[in-house]
């Protein structure tokens, strides 16, 4: 890599770990205006429908700050109350506990003892190295005297995190309620500072961030909310002591991604233990959180969530992970909201797209590339699980059009380019035609496909020739082509790409050839596209005949070309058009191509064909 490639990179590595240490040396800053972020973002729609309700905008805001500070302080009363009950109840829980640890010492005494008189047997077989058998010199207890400390520091050690913990709240209800005030006025100063050129852009990452956040918050807080009165409840019902206070604990810990849960319900089964005179109750608490988490991650959450954060699993954890190095548990709790606003920064900006790419919930290939990726590797049996999602979703032909002919094309340009090896080629090539042999039975089966009437007989039904025009990947996409139009009844025969293209135009005569389409995959066979057409043209001028030049754009340079030089034929760039075309022509009378019908009778004969060359959307020179 040259210096020029290295100089940018290491500039985004210098700026990124600059900003890491800013986060965390300026934290007592930053996480009181974090969490005022946070909470406007949660008021914000609260804001919005007080003002629908003809709330002005200082009215509305002080009436949703006051609401929230109203109902948190009548939840840390009840917190308060309850803590105290907890420590009331502790002198009367002290026999419990010291029967259970009897209990399990009864149990555990004898492998115990065991192991413990093995270790003493151990140690005299093998005395310590340079310490004589006869070394009686007495062992010295040395005592640090600590200082006295006076009441003053003594109460500013007890009061200290608690005062912290009421600044850093008061300073972020007071940022929050600044922020919802003038929420216009910032909106616009941080589009003029990040985005003045680019206004759509930046509007747009803030609605969505704005929406996504405030979604995710309100549906957190709903899932909490009933988890933390599922868990009330139940507790009360086997008995735990002081219940609701579990209850409101394991609603708050919910809020810390992954180890929340789990340590919200290690308490009440420890008062469970001091609570109560036998195991019943701890083991009733136990089943119960174990029964909540299943509810909650496998109905409640994937209801709840709906769209879902934007973020994926992984970088919910890793945001995790580091939020809580950086800030320690209240960047847990931060972690997830600032993370999903990351990841849509980097969906509307440039700069930040790899923030997207890396902690977003989309696929990181599409799903072409992710079919290519698995057929270069050599795995059929991930490029059949790629390709068995999609025929989940879409018909047969939609996912020919939208996977495997784009792979197909990405495969053939690497061919072009001599990135592939014959070794390659031919796994590829194999690969392929088990693929669609296998998509062709499975697709009835996962996607109702539309059939034609049963009643057409085999002689009534239209027969069509597709011609590859060249190599292994146009007779792949004529077979996807056969596959389509045998579904519509129609009978379809796939020319060898072993015969040369004279052979095959010459044993036309002695077939039942109602239409032929060429098959084409770009970029490099337009010359014997317009080769095999000049000859049909010349030998069976009353022929239909369709070319299909797989994948490019209607407004492709390449395609304008194309239909430049082949006069009167029907130039088709998809299967869903090449199977319209077909299906325009209808059930045919039997005709020798040779002996092809008078104009006159064909008009008569076929009237859709004429209309629809005359809508096609493509030129065709004719």
């Amino acid at each position: 890599m040259s210096s020029a490639d290295k100089s940018p990179r290491l500039v985004t590595l210098a700026a990124c770990v600059l900003v890491i240490a800013a986060l965390y040396w300026a934290r007592s800053v930053l996480m009181p205006f974090a969490l005022a972020l946070l909470l406007s973002f949660l008021l914000a729609p609260l804001v919005l429908r007080l003002q629908r309700w003809h709330f002005a905008r200082t009215p509305a805001v002080a009436t949703a700050v006051l609401l929230v500070l109203g109902a948190s302080s009548a939840l840390g009363w009840l917190v308060l109350g309850e803590v105290r009950d907890v420590a009331a109840g502790l002198s009367e829980s002290q026999q419990n506990v010291h029967d259970k640890l009897s209990a399990l010492r009864a149990v555990l005494s004898k492998p115990l003892g065991e192991a413990t008189r093995l270790v003493t047997e151990l140690g005299a077989e093998a005395p310590s190295v340079g310490t004589s058998a006869t070394d009686t010199t007495p062992i010295q207890t040395v005592r640090i005297a600590e200082a006295t400390r006076g009441p003053f520091e003594v109460l500013q050690d007890a009061l200290g995190p608690t005062f912290d913990l009421a600044v850093t709240a008061g300073m972020a209800f007071l940022f929050a309620a600044m922020m919802l005030l003038r929420r216009d006025d910032l909106s616009d100063r941080f589009i003029r500072i990040v985005g003045k050129d680019q206004i759509l852009a930046t509007t747009r990452a803030l609605e969505d961030a704005s929406k996504r956040v405030s979604r995710y918050l309100w549906h957190l807080m709903l899932l909490n909310s009933v988890h933390g009165l599922a868990v009330g409840i139940g507790l009360s019902l086997i008995g735990v002591p002081n219940a609701w206070l579990w209850g409101v604990l394991a609603a708050a810990l919910r809020f810390i991604p992954y180890i929340g849960p789990w340590v919200s319900a290690i308490l009440p089964l420890l008062a469970s233990l001091a609570g109560s005179p036998g195991w019943t109750q701890p083991l009733l608490t136990l089943g119960l959180f174990v029964l909540l988490e299943l509810i909650s991650n496998n109905l409640l959450e994937p209801w709840i969530y709906a769209a879902g954060t934007g973020i994926s699993p992984l970088a919910i954890l890793i945001a995790a992970l580091f939020w809580a190095w950086l800030w320690g548990p209240i960047g847990l709790v931060l972690s997830t909201p600032l993370t999903v606003c990351l990841v849509v920064m980097g969906r509307y900006v440039p700069q930040f797209e790899f923030l997207h790419l890396l902690f977003g919930d989309a696929p990181g290939l599409s799903p072409p590339s992710r079919l290519y990726q698995r057929l270069i590797a050599g795995d059929q049996l991930q490029v059949w699980v790629v390709l068995s999602k999609e025929l989940e979703r879409s018909p047969l032909q939609e996912v020919y059009d939208a996977v495997v002919l784009p792979a197909l094309s990405m495969a053939e340009q690497d061919r072009q380019r001599g990135a592939l090896d014959p070794q390659a080629e031919a796994l590829i090539d194999e690969s392929m035609r088990l693929l669609l042999e296998e998509a062709g039975e499975q697709a009835d089966a996962s996607v109702s496909q539309p059939r034609v009437d049963a009643t057409r007989t085999h002689a009534d039904a239209l027969h069509v020739l597709c011609i590859p025009a060249g190599g292994a990947a146009d007779a792949l996409a004529a077979t996807m082509l056969r596959q389509v139009l045998e579904r519509d009844g129609v009978q379809v025969e796939v020319a060898s790409t072993v015969e040369l293209p004279g052979e095959t135009l010459e044993s036309i005569d002695s077939r039942q050839v109602d239409l032929v389409c060429i098959s084409a995959l770009p970029p490099s066979r337009f010359m014997h596209l317009r080769y095999l057409c000049k000859r049909l043209k010349s030998r069976y001028p009353d022929l239909p005949i369709i070319a299909g030049v797989w994948t490019l754009e209607p407004e492709a340079q390449a395609l304008v070309a194309v239909t430049a030089v082949l006069p009167g034929v029907s130039v088709v760039t998809s299967l869903r058009e090449a199977r319209e075309r077909v299906r325009q022509h209808g059930p045919m009378l039997r005709s020798s191509p040779s002996e092809p019908p008078s104009s006159s009778s064909q008009e008569a004969e076929h009237p859709a064909l004429d209309a629809g060359l005359e809508s096609h959307p493509v030129p065709l020179g004719a």
